[in-house]
């Protein structure tokens, strides 16, 4: 069984399959309303379209009545309205183009083809007439009515767009007001499992229980370094806002503190970060990359034999942002699945922030036999 996990780059492929045998790979979320929101804008252009050119399509046959040949003119007008429909396809198909996302840029588009599209109907409308209709005089037809003729066409096209125009951006905002509350709902509840999963009983029993040893140990100083950890990573738990994005560095410094307390339980673990000075400032969303994180210690380090390490990095691209979080992939428990808080969380909840075209996530084994977690997002800094 697998799950396909969209993801994109000049390495990588459009669809990735991620088994779910595989320790790091999640079951997949379904039911997002974003889907809802895009048949519903589909059915609504498909509405527009067909009630403007069955509208236009009465008019120009309710001008003809009375001509001995309105079946013909009537049946060529209607091979040319599915003409007009194929336009209009293209018009709505250049407009969800992502270098057409803002309707400055839209309405440049829309001056440029719809011109063109109005010359070529109109020029097919007018000889689909004449061959259908030997009364249609050619030598009276000059460039006055030949101009009138295209500026009709043109205006429906202008007409047709932009009431297009006015219902995507109708759907665009519901769009952005459905995806700003999912943003809060789905951070918060990434919030409320990541806490959970960190501080369970079993978490916190293990941390105690290490705690005690030292204590009984006599190894006081340890025991207040482990106890001054826990307090940190509790407290920059607790304070993270889900719904905002903080700096690279605080986030990587959360993961840090979470390794720390996890080399307490494995003494072997050995971490690794390779963030560069320059995007520190690089802006995330908070706790992306716990539960990337926590599948590599549960599944690639614990009770895996040593040298176990987790490595966190960082690089940029022109524009975009790469985190990547790999393991040392030996652990005993490699084959069990996981517990639902694992890459398809990640990529929904970036999705949501990003749009989803905007990010991409590659996760699978080495040669070697780690295994590497790599998020692509936009590059954003404070």
């Amino acid at each position: 069984m697998s799950v396909d996990i969209s993801i994109r780059s000049e390495h990588y492929v459009r669809m990735a399959k991620v088994l779910l045998e595989l320790p790091h790979a999640e079951p997949a979320i379904e039911g997002s309303t974003f889907y809802a929101f895009r048949k519903r804008r589909a059915r609504s252009v498909l509405w527009l379209t067909l009630i403007s050119w069955a509208s236009l399509l009465g008019m120009v046959t309710l001008a003809t009545v009375g001509n001995p040949r309105l079946i013909e003119i009537t049946a060529m007008r209607f091979a040319t309205a599915v003409m007009g429909l194929f336009f209009c396809l293209l018009i709505h198909l250049l407009f969800r183009r992502p270098f057409l996302s803002t309707t400055r840029k839209r309405l440049i588009a829309l001056a440029i083809v719809s011109p063109v599209f109005a010359e070529i109907f109109a020029w097919t409308n007018f000889f689909a007439l004449a061959a259908v209709d030997p009364t249609v005089p050619f030598k009276s037809h000059n460039w006055t009515s030949a101009f009138s003729y295209v500026a009709f066409y043109t205006w429906f096209f202008l007409a047709w767009s932009g009431l297009y125009l006015a219902l995507a951006y109708s759907f665009d905002l519901q769009e952005e007001q459905q995806r700003a509350n999912e943003i809060r709902e789905r951070a918060h509840a990434a919030q409320l499992r990541a806490l959970h999963s960190q501080i369970n009983p079993h978490f916190l029993f293990n941390s105690l229980n290490s705690l005690s040893a030292l204590i009984l140990d006599g190894k006081l100083l340890n025991a207040e370094e482990m106890l001054v950890k826990l307090a940190s990573f509790l407290r920059m738990g607790l304070a993270a806002k889900p719904t905002e994005k903080i700096p690279l560095s605080a986030e990587v410094r959360f993961q840090q503190a979470y390794l720390d307390l996890e080399q307490v339980r494995y003494a072997d673990l050995r971490t690794d970060l390779d963030i560069p000075d320059d995007l520190n400032s690089a802006l995330v969303p908070a706790l992306i990359l716990q539960p990337v994180v926590e599948n590599a210690v549960k599944y690639g380090v614990a009770n895996s034999p040593p040298p176990a390490w987790v490595r966190i990095g960082a690089w940029a691209e022109p524009g975009r942002l790469f985190l990547q979080v790999t393991d040392s992939g030996k652990g005993k428990d490699s084959k069990t699945k996981g517990s639902g808080i694992g890459l398809t969380n990640v990529i929904e909840r970036l999705r949501l922030i990003y749009g989803e075209d905007n990010v991409w996530l590659r996760a699978g084994p080495l040669p070697d036999g780690a295994f590497r977690t790599e998020l692509n997002l936009p590059l954003e800094f404070a």
